[in-house]
């Protein structure tokens, strides 16, 4: 069996919890339970009360706990990838990145409307974007180092490995 860091992961759920926590925290305040605090500049309010910070615009799914749902998943599922690389039949590794690769994607369009159609920039959005990328950035190291081990022991490079049957 290769053996690979599960630091990458680590990162991931410590990044995925942060992530969590700045998604709720802005679902709170849609939900009027928590005053909206914006630590620089004053744009939080601004997005979040313009008709984009839900899809559809206008009325629909609050983006907040678009996140909130996005982060809890990514959470339990970097959780899980630190006991295995798999969920059922499903591997991790590409799984995980996708997931991100969707949320980073979805963070690219969100800052777009927030420059370019709302022209405000709420902290807490620009925090889960960079939230976002960080854990792309980690799951792509794990999804490599996992990619690696899965070619030696297919050419069989791995002592005691026995090759995949090519399909």
């Amino acid at each position: 069996m290769v053996e690979r860091s599960l630091y990458p992961r680590m990162v991931g759920a410590v990044l995925a919890l942060i992530s969590m926590f700045n998604a709720g925290y802005l679902q709170l305040s849609r939900m009027k339970m928590s005053d909206l605090v914006c630590p620089v500049g004053g744009g939080c309010e601004t997005v979040q009360i313009s008709p984009w910070s839900t899809i559809p615009p206008g009325s629909g799914i609050p983006i907040s706990l678009i996140g909130l749902l996005g982060s809890t998943l990514l959470f339990v599922l970097l959780l899980r990838a630190l006991q295995t690389d798999s969920l059922g039949p499903l591997p991790l590794p590409p799984t995980l990145l996708l997931i991100s690769s969707i949320g980073v994607c979805f963070s690219l369009y969100l800052t777009v409307v927030q420059l370019f159609v709302i022209q405000a920039v709420c902290f807490w959005c620009a925090l889960s974007a960079l939230l976002e990328l960080g854990m792309l950035g980690a799951i792509v190291l794990d999804w490599r180092a996992w990619r690696r081990g899965r070619g030696a022991i297919q050419t069989g490079h791995i002592a005691g490995a026995t090759p995949r049957a090519r399909s």
